[in-house]
C-alpha cells in the first residue's frame, strides 16, 4: 500500500499485511511515484537512494542487478519477485526492468526465519505491475543521448462486468552507451490478468517475455596494481551479451471464512545467456588480446502456499501465518576457455559443457503476531530441507 513516496503497509517481513511502522525491522520501499519521478534505467538505479544499499560496486555495468545490502551481496539468494525467490546462476541472471514493476521493497537485516537461506544483509522484493480497476493508458516515446530510441506502453482496466481486469506493459529500446560497441537494446512485454471467480476467490496471472542485448565487457585495462588507464578492454566487434528470459505464474487468494485466508503463489521462469567478452594482456611490443564465449541456461520453479488466520486467546489477538514454500533451481554452463587467435575463431568453437548445479529447497514456516494493548510480539520460525547436486 503506497501513499506517494511512502509505503504504508506490506507483507515483506511478516507474509501478512502489516503497517510498516509497526514492524520491528528496517524496511525501505521505492514506490511507484518515486520511480515515475526518478525514471531509473535499471533496478540498481531504482535503489540508488535506499539506505544500506550499495549499487555501484562494479561501476558502470548494466548487465547485472548486483545489489549489496549492509555490505553483503544479495544478488544470488536475496532477490525475490512477488514474494517468490528468484535464483540467479553464475552469469544467467534474471533482469528486472523498472517499467515492468510498480515497487521495490528492501527488508534489511535477518530474514531467514521467514525466507530461509537469503542475503545476509537483507532481501529485495520486486513487485510486478498488476491489473487495476481504474482504466489507465500510457504511451511513452523517448529519445536520448547515445542514440537512444525507446517506445514504452502500459494499459490496464476492467473488462466486461468488471470481474476480469487486465494489464499489458511493454518496452522496445534501441540504444548505445558511452562504451564502444556496448549496446543497451531491449524488447519486453508483460501481460497480466486478474479474475474474481467469486466474492471470496481471486486469481491473478503474471507473465513476461524479454530479450535484451547488452555489452559483454565493461572494464578498463590496468597496467599494474594501483595504476589505471583509459584503455577500454572490450572488442567493439565482439561484445554482445544476449539474454532471453520468460516467466509465467499465478497468485490465488481464497477467503475461506471472514478470519481464514488461503493463498498460493507459483512461478516458472527460464533464462538463456550468451556472453561474448574480450580482454587485454601485456605483450611485446603492444598489448595482446583474447576472446571468450560463455553460454548458460537457467530455470527456476517456485511455489508458496500459506494460510492466514485471525483469532483471540483471552486478552491476546493473534495474526497467524503458516505455510510451505518449495523451489527447484538449476543451471548449465558451456565454456572452454579463451582464444588468442581471433574473435571469429572463438565464436566458431562449439563450447563444451563446463558445469551445472541443481538445488531443491522445501521450507516450513510459521509467524504469529500477538497483540495486547499497545504491545505486539512477533514470533517467527522456519525449518528447511535442502539438496544440492553439482
Amino acid at each position: 500500500v503506497q501513499n506517494g513516496y511512502v509505503a504504508e503497509s506490506g507483507r515483506q517481513a511478516t507474509r501478512t499485511d502489516t503497517a510498516i511502522r509497526d514492524i520491528p525491522q528496517n524496511i525501505s520501499t521505492v514506490t511507484q511515484d518515486q520511480m515515475e519521478d526518478q525514471e531509473p534505467r535499471t533496478l540498481l538505479d531504482a535503489l540508488g537512494y535506499t539506505s544500506g544499499a550499495s549499487t555501484t560496486n562494479f561501476g558502470f555495468d548494466s548487465r547485472y542487478d548486483a545489489i549489496y545490502l549492509r555490505g553483503f551481496s544479495s544478488y544470488y539468494t536475496g532477490l525475490f519477485r512477488d514474494g517468490l525467490r528468484q535464483v540467479n546462476g553464475p552469469s544467467a541472471w534474471y533482469q528486472n526492468y523498472p517499467y515492468s514493476f510498480e515497487a521495490v521493497s528492501v527488508l534489511k537485516g535477518p530474514s531467514s526465519s521467514m525466507y530461509g537461506v537469503s542475503g545476509s544483509g537483507g532481501i529485495v522484493n520486486i513487485v510486478s505491475k498488476r491489473p487495476k480497476q481504474d482504466p489507465f493508458r500510457e504511451v511513452q516515446l523517448t529519445f536520448g543521448t547515445e542514440r537512444q530510441k525507446e517506445l514504452a506502453f502500459d494499459f490496464t482496466g476492467p473488462v466486461g462486468d468488471g470481474r476480469l481486469s487486465y494489464r499489458l506493459t511493454g518496452v522496445l529500446r534501441d540504444a548505445e552507451t558511452p562504451l564502444d560497441g556496448y549496446r543497451d537494446d531491449l524488447a519486453m512485454i508483460a501481460p497480466a490478468l486478474t479474475y474474481e471467480l467469486t466474492d471470496r476467490i481471486t486469481v491473478t496471472l503474471l507473465g513476461e517475455y524479454a530479450k535484451s542485448t547488452r555489452g559483454g565487457t565493461a572494464s578498463y585495462y590496468n597496467p599494474s596494481l594501483g595504476e589505471a588507464s583509459d584503455i577500454y578492454v572490450g572488442d567493439p566487434d565482439y561484445n554482445d551479451f544476449d539474454n532471453e528470459q520468460w516467466r509465467l505464474g499465478y497468485e490465488i487468494e481464497h477467503e475461506l471464512t471472514d478470519s481464514v485466508t488461503l493463498r498460493q503463489n507459483l512461478r516458472y521462469s527460464e533464462i538463456d545467456a550468451d556472453l561474448e567478452f574480450s580482454g587485454l594482456y601485456a605483450a611485446t611490443p603492444d598489448l595482446g588480446r583474447y576472446w571468450g564465449h560463455y553460454l548458460e541456461d537457467s530455470e527456476t520453479f517456485a511455489v508458496d502456499t500459506s494460510v492466514e488466520a485471525f483469532f483471540t486467546t483471552g486478552a491476546l489477538n493473534h495474526t497467524l501465518v503458516t505455510g510451505l514454500d518449495y523451489s527447484d533451481a538449476s543451471y548449465d554452463a558451456y565454456y572452454g576457455g579463451v582464444g588468442y587467435v581471433s574473435a571469429d575463431e572463438t565464436d566458431a568453437i562449439d563450447q563444451p559443457y563446463s558445469g551445472g548445479q541443481e538445488t531443491e529447497q522445501l521450507g516450513l514456516y510459521l509467524h504469529d503476531q500477538i497483540k495486547s494493548g499497545d504491545w505486539t510480539v512477533f514470533l517467527s520460525g522456519r525449518y528447511d530441507w535442502v539438496e544440492t547436486t553439482t
